[in-house]
């Protein structure tokens, strides 16, 4: 908007100091030249308009200038209205991707809420005795969908980016998204811990491998946290610490299971 005035500022100064007795400009009705800046940057700024309204009119190659001055009047006055337009555009769609990744955040704190109440269902279903062995087989589908929601995660917090619309969580989100992983894994370890209290037959390939790769992928994640510098220290230490002493327990029992296989496998060849 200051470089359209400027030109049409520029245009006046021009009009009335190049002003000579072959290129003028004229009053209409009095036909005398013009010899006021004003009203020759007044007469620039009718034409960058395209108002006209007639009652001073270019002579000589004014008339040339005048046209040049039309065509850039419009091309910055366009400039200038899609500029208002796109900045309101820019507001309307900043609103709504910062609904959409606020919803996105809710979602993928209440996929690990389902992960934890679906693991408190079959923790109390084995306290109770009355667990089937297919739910036991089926544990790997909720360990599988507990995969997807870090893969989201993840893809969340490794974005980076200066634009508008990239996007990254917040202090808050991020502290309550990674207590979220730890609780379910915490979740997790308390569920394998009565598995084996109770001598249930919960090892099988799938489920320790996707359990494995949960692990691998929240160490991820909070690599990604550390990167970012989005927490403050205390809290990242305290975070590790908790994710540290979780995950060393279901590497542990993991490890032990393979081990295990190892040799029967050895044993068998």
């Amino acid at each position: 908007f200051l470089l359209w005035a400027l030109v049409i500022i520029f245009f006046g100064f021009f009009y009335h100091f190049f002003s000579n007795q072959i290129s003028l400009l004229v009053y209409n009705q009095s036909n005398e030249m013009v010899n006021s800046l004003s009203d020759a940057i007044y007469f620039s700024f009718i034409t960058a308009t395209t108002t006209g309204f007639g009652d001073i009119v270019p002579i000589g190659v004014f008339r040339v200038i005048a046209i040049v001055e039309v065509i850039f009047g419009l091309l910055l006055l366009a400039i200038v209205t899609f500029k208002l337009v796109s900045i309101k555009q820019n507001a309307i769609l900043s609103e709504l991707y910062e609904i959409s990744f606020n919803e996105k955040i809710y979602r993928l704190r209440s996929s690990l809420l389902l992960f934890k109440q679906n693991l408190n269902r079959i923790i109390n279903k084995v306290e109770e005795n009355s667990i089937k062995t297919r739910e036991i087989y089926d544990l790997y589908i909720y360990i599988s969908q507990l995969e997807d929601t870090l893969n989201e995660i993840f893809n969340l917090f490794k974005r980076t980016g200066k634009n508008d619309f990239i996007k990254n969580p917040d202090t808050i989100s991020t502290e309550l998204i990674f207590n979220s992983i730890i609780a379910s894994s915490e979740k997790l370890n308390e569920l394998i811990k009565i598995m084996n209290e109770h001598k249930k037959e919960w090892k099988r390939e799938i489920t320790l491998d996707l359990t494995n790769s949960c692990i691998e992928i929240s160490e991820k994640i909070f690599d990604s946290i550390i990167r970012s510098k989005t927490l403050p220290k205390k809290t990242i230490n305290d975070l590790k610490h908790r994710k540290n002493d979780i995950f060393s327990l279901i590497k542990k029992e993991t490890a032990k299971v393979t081990h295990k296989k190892l040799q029967q496998f050895i044993i068998e060849n």
